[in-house]
């Protein structure tokens, strides 16, 4: 229940579905390209700590930070959890959900608080270093949602005065993203194989995203490319950089020409869909936190 009146206009979002046409009316707001466009801006600078560039490798060290954050209460994270939620978000195997788990504790983002003793599992959370990074970004992303729902304003404020509040919402962003992985289709669509799964691929495409500019609609114009910034932002090989990109085109995601990148308009719907999908994430997150956490 939703008890402060500032938060109200976020109760239609607990009931939300995130379904395509959720995403659709989002797409269509007044304020949806400005908003795309200051989320992957946020994107950008947030590669820039050490932290947030190994969590946006690739699709899969990210949801696996989520899915750290949504596993982030009650008795705590176990690799059988860990590997649960996995399976239930159809978006990484086992293995890789065992491998990952074992890098976030390898970089120090979590720590085990009790060992393996018999048939009970080995428990860990998360360091405070990568929740107050993780919270920040979090946090971040949210600012740009406030352009679509002014009534975010109030859950941020609650979050700069009360950190508990930033945790609630990093998990119940955790569990958002769950559900709309395990509802989710196309997993192996060559947009999500290339600027998705691929290494370098997510961060290369926030990076084009972030010089959108103009008038028109998102992704619409062309945007200045270069290979070697692609290299140094993404933290790939050229080799691997000049891959990505020859795929894209090869798939007809993407033309070149005289350092210029234009999507394609199959490219361009699904890069506006995954912004609103992704904004739908964020207020069903927000409005769950002032329900259940405030």
């Amino acid at each position: 229940m939703i008890l402060h009146p500032d938060l109200e206009p976020l109760r239609p979002w607990l009931s939300c579905d995130m379904s395509p046409a959720t995403a659709g009316a989002l797409a269509a707001h007044p304020r949806f390209t400005e908003a795309a466009r200051a989320l992957n801006t946020v994107k950008v600078e947030a590669a820039a700590n050490p932290v947030m560039a190994m969590l946006s490798r690739d699709a899969g060290h990210y949801v696996a930070a989520a899915l750290v954050f949504a596993l982030h209460r009650g008795e705590g994270i176990t690799l059988p959890r860990f590997q649960s939620a996995c399976d239930e978000s159809r978006f990484m195997s086992r293995g890789r959900a065992r491998s990952l788990l074992g890098y976030l504790e390898h970089v120090g983002f979590l720590s085990k608080i009790s060992v393996r003793q018999g048939r009970a599992a080995a428990l860990y959370a998360p360091t405070q270093r990568f929740i107050d990074v993780w919270c920040s970004r979090m946090r971040r992303g949210l600012e740009t949602v406030a352009l679509l729902e002014p009534a975010v304003g109030g859950l941020l404020d609650r979050m700069d005065a009360d950190p508990p509040v930033a945790v609630a919402f990093a998990q119940r962003r955790g569990d958002s993203i769950l559900a709309g992985l395990a509802r989710a289709t196309g997993h192996d669509m060559p947009f999500v194989r290339i600027f998705n799964h691929r290494l370098g691929g997510g961060r290369a495409l926030a990076l084009l995203l972030s010089r959108d500019a103009g008038d028109g609609p998102l992704a619409m114009a062309p945007v200045s490319w270069v290979l070697d910034d692609a290299v140094r932002h993404c933290g790939i090989s050229r080799p691997q950089a000049r891959r990505l990109f020859e795929d894209a085109l090869a798939e007809g995601l993407v033309s070149l020409g005289d350092g210029r990148l234009t999507w394609t308009e199959t490219a361009r719907q699904f890069i506006v869909y995954s912004a609103a999908f992704e904004f739908s994430g964020m207020l069903v997150s927000a409005a769950a936190t002032a329900a259940n956490d405030i």
